[in-house]
């Protein structure tokens, strides 16, 4: 695959489609703007971008990035005013953080519960042939 620019397919899709230029730059904009805001924001553990991928939360960097989010604030309930505005945002990505940890663990829970439900639904199938008769040749018709 040929990695493309906007500004080289751009055009096109205006000329196929019959929509001025700028109509079409501002859906590929406003497109990519709410993708690089859903990457960013921690609202979701699973962000998929279609012909991309899925892209998933590391859930092992969520507990270290709430104890340095925890002292950062600690350290800085202190200070003065100027700080008000870095105190509500780190308190907000906190409170995110949080919340994203609380979706894993759903998402965990579910995970399980679903695998502990195909599991034994197999073990139960497999109990049902075991209780069949053991199979073997009939020639006669007659066999005892």
């Amino acid at each position: 695959m040929h990695p493309r620019k906007a500004k080289e397919f751009i055009p096109q899709v205006a000329e196929k489609t019959g929509l001025p230029l700028e109509t079409v730059e501002g859906i590929i904009s406003y497109y990519w703007q709410e993708v690089r805001k859903n990457l960013s924001a921690l609202k979701h553990s699973r962000v998929h971008v279609t012909n991309l991928g899925d892209f998933v939360t590391k859930y092992w960097k969520i507990d270290d990035k709430i104890n340095m989010l925890e002292k950062f604030e600690e350290n800085n309930k202190q200070k003065g005013l100027q700080q008000m505005t870095a105190r509500y945002k780190t308190a907000e990505t906190l409170y995110d953080l949080r919340n994203l940890k609380n979706i894993l663990a759903e998402e965990k829970q579910r995970a399980e519960f679903i695998k502990m439900h195909k599991r034994t639904t197999y073990e139960s199938k497999r109990e049902h042939l075991s209780d069949m008769e053991i199979e073997g040749s009939d020639t006669g018709g007659n066999n005892k």
